[in-house]
């Protein structure tokens, strides 16, 4: 804390040192990067929120003019949002019936036959059931492993478990890639060099997109259990082992 007001001041002295023109243009130039730092979070969440109106309104939009003619673009763009909505609500609640479920999964299994379309509908099924939270695909733990070389480690997500040739237990792993965790590397860990921690999903999806931004100050580890719900449970209630700057303390 001290150094750190030693510095400002220092700092604070020799702009004072400094011609009126340079002053003013450091002052100038802080404000800028000031303003552009706010900015920057608020264009990203304005652009993305326009793709996604756009988006969803780019299917609806072409049925709807025919029958509303000459409409105002704004207001058939509401209205093809509205209906949009209206239709992914009905998907949703033909899905949690019986019947729903039945025609969806007739409809998938159409999909699935068709040479093409079988390989890009199941991939990316199966993406979004792993980053879906009530996907029965999605990830069970987040861990912490020895990669690309030995004393370096990143942040995996378990995605199931294995038994090796020799009897031995093998945890798959999903190393994501940043910032887009939706591409990665698969890789068969011993059961023995997967450090189990106690960092929700959720939160491991947020360091790998932010780069490690949203990194928690401090994380601990947890006994590792046997893959499932029931398991990891287990692991989670176990005594918990910090983990301070790479190294694990008991």
């Amino acid at each position: 804390m001290l150094s750190l007001l030693l510095k400002q001041s220092m700092i604070m002295k020799n702009l004072a040192e400094q011609p009126v023109s340079t002053r003013v243009g450091v002052h100038v130039r802080n404000r800028l990067m000031s303003g552009v730092l706010v900015l920057i979070p608020l264009a990203i969440t304005v652009f993305i929120l326009r793709l996604l109106f756009n988006w969803l309104t780019a299917f609806a939009r072409p049925l709807l003019r025919p029958w509303l003619g000459e409409l105002n673009e704004t207001v058939l763009a509401l209205i093809a949002l509205v209906v949009t909505v209206a239709v992914l609500y009905a998907v949703g609640l033909v899905t949690t019936h019986l019947v729903g479920r039945r025609l969806i999964h007739f409809g998938e299994s159409v999909l699935l036959r068709l040479p093409i379309v079988k390989t890009v509908y199941s991939a990316s099924k199966q993406v979004v059931d792993a980053f879906s939270a009530t996907g029965k695909n999605s990830f069970e733990a987040v861990v912490m492993v020895e990669y690309p070389r030995h004393g370096a480690y990143t942040l995996g997500f378990v995605t199931g478990s294995i038994i090796g040739p020799d009897a031995q237990q093998l945890y798959a792993v999903f190393v994501a890639t940043t910032p887009n965790p939706t591409s990665g590397f698969l890789i068969l860990f011993p059961e023995e060099d997967v450090c189990f921690t106690d960092i929700p999903v959720e939160d491991g999806i947020k360091m790998i997109v932010s780069g490690g931004m949203l990194a928690p100050k401090r994380f601990g580890r947890r006994a590792r259990g046997p893959v499932g719900a029931a398991g990891l449970q287990q692991g989670a209630d176990a005594p918990e082992q910090r983990v301070v700057e790479g190294e694990r303390v008991e």
